[in-house]
């Protein structure tokens, strides 16, 4: 198409221009794939109310706070789960993930591989600098054998992890390779990964000319395209996989011509489930417990007996009894959980009914009838009348610390001197660290200082007069200042 000025052009409406220049380097391939993302978009008719952004940390993430989408900046390496958790309650939308090759392949592995296995309808675009540019540039995961970074200086020992291989390990996934130089077949990349119904990763290799190019040999970031203009190829319409250096779309395989794993390295059809297997139960399963074994399904839930329900509809119908015995305010209280049964039959002065007085089930403060304590529904018998009152608590407390009581010896008296406060209870403070006394005392002379008239303070800082006796003749107390 024919150039047009930058005001002119109509992807400008998805870009936040008053935030620019942008924080990235000169020369980096961040703001290229922002501007191509920006064209599709605008292409495609695609806009804040129905595409969402995630981005990860590093350089790349700050793509997210220049474009006009709702945008999501995600904790290192955690771009894919929550754009899943995006996908899952809001299926309409169109979720774009924007991460560095370090943020996705490194921290962001584990969920890489089972996004693609789970074929997550999410379209990632990778920005593959090769190095980990925002710490300084070290080792990431796609740089190759051999490279010099910051922590490699004798060269990269490591074999750079395969995206490729990850991607097309499943039928189902659509990989794409280009770079930042091609920016037409980029944009058909992106294009095509975000009408894909299903995962879709397009690989952009991408130039960092501070803190990867000008260390491997590169004198600019115009050097660094020309490398990619000379050395990528594109590969043939029907290519299954891309060689190094070159650049294709790579589409999802038919079902039934099984599939590589991207590396040419030999089949790996996606497993069947085994005939032998016990038959499923027909249908989804109601519950987890549905789980078919030798005997059938597992943890069948035993049904009611009548006995059971006739006692639920008397219990019922006794509370509800109970209820109509009060006014509306006080059973809206109740239904509220403002005021327990108990305490508003107490106030309204009706006799608690037996069932309601005992039992581990009774509301505290409810009075307990004379006799045995009732045994709870769970076969344990509460003993409430047995445990420790907080007075003996205290007693105990005294006894073990040897602190004495009021009028006796520890644990002898009838009450405790006063509840621990929470400085009692602090355990025994430990020697001072000196530069902290130091500095405190620093500032406090500075606090003292800072009361004192300026021909007063010159004085002191001269040495003609000591500050306790500039104080003084001021009538300054030092002890007003802790």
């Amino acid at each position: 198409m024919p150039e047009a000025p930058f005001a002119e052009l109509g992807f400008k409406r998805h870009l936040k221009v008053d935030l620019f220049p942008t924080i990235w380097c000169p020369g980096c391939g961040i703001g290229t794939i922002m501007i191509e993302l920006a064209m599709v978009l605008d292409e495609m008719g695609l806009d804040e109310t129905n595409t969402i952004l995630v981005t990860g940390i590093g350089c790349t993430g700050r793509m997210g706070s220049y474009m006009k989408f709702e945008s999501v900046y995600t904790l290192h390496g955690r771009t894919l789960p929550v754009a899943e958790a995006i996908k899952a309650v809001r299926p309409e939308m169109h979720v774009v993930v924007v991460a560095g090759d370090g943020d996705t392949a490194s921290i962001g592995g584990n969920h890489l591989i089972h996004a693609i296995r789970r074929n997550a309808s999410l379209t990632v675009l990778c920005n593959n600098n090769e190095i980990y540019g925002l710490t300084g540039g070290q080792t990431g995961p796609t740089t190759p054998t051999g490279t010099k970074t910051l922590s490699s200086p004798a060269g990269n020992p490591n074999t750079p992890i395969n995206l490729q291989g990850l991607v097309r390990s499943s039928a189902h996934a659509l990989y794409a390779k280009t770079t930042v130089y091609h920016q037409l077949h980029m944009r058909n990349a992106i294009r095509e990964a975000i009408e894909h119904d299903g995962f879709s990763f397009v690989d952009i290799t991408s130039q960092c000319i501070e803190n990867n190019g000008r260390r491997i040999g590169f004198a600019s970031a115009n050097d660094m395209l020309n490398f990619y203009r000379k050395t990528y190829r594109r590969a043939a319409k029907d290519a299954e996989h891309l060689d190094p250096f070159e650049i294709g779309i790579l589409a999802p395989r038919p079902a039934d011509t099984g599939s590589t794993n991207g590396n040419g390295a030999g089949a790996t059809s996606s497993p069947e489930r085994p005939a032998n297997l016990p038959s499923q139960p027909p249908g989804p399963m109601a519950s987890a417990t549905e789980s078919p074994g030798a005997s059938g399904s597992t943890g069948v839930a035993r049904p009611t007996s009548d006995d059971v329900k006739a006692r639920r509809r008397a219990e019922s119908q006794e509370r509800a009894a109970v209820m109509a015995q009060l006014s509306a305010e006080v059973k809206l209280a109740v239904a509220k959980k403002e005021l327990t049964l108990t305490d508003a039959l107490t106030q309204a002065g009706i006799p608690i009914p037996e069932w309601l007085r005992t039992g581990a089930s009774a509301p505290s403060g409810a009075p307990v009838a004379a006799g045995d304590v009732q045994i709870s529904a769970t076969g344990q018998d509460p003993r409430t009348e047995q445990q420790p009152t907080e007075l003996d608590a205290q007693k105990a407390e005294a006894a073990v610390e040897e602190r004495n009581l009021i009028g006796g010896t520890p644990g002898a008296d009838i009450q405790p001197a006063a509840p621990r406060t929470a400085h009692d209870a602090a355990p025994p403070a430990v020697g001072a660290d000196p530069r902290a006394a130091k500095r405190a005392e620093a500032q406090r002379k500075l606090a003292l200082m800072q009361r004192l008239p300026s021909e007063v303070k010159l004085r002191v800082a001269k040495g003609e007069i000591t500050l306790a006796g500039a104080l003084q003749e001021a009538g300054i107390d030092p002890e007003s200042i802790a």
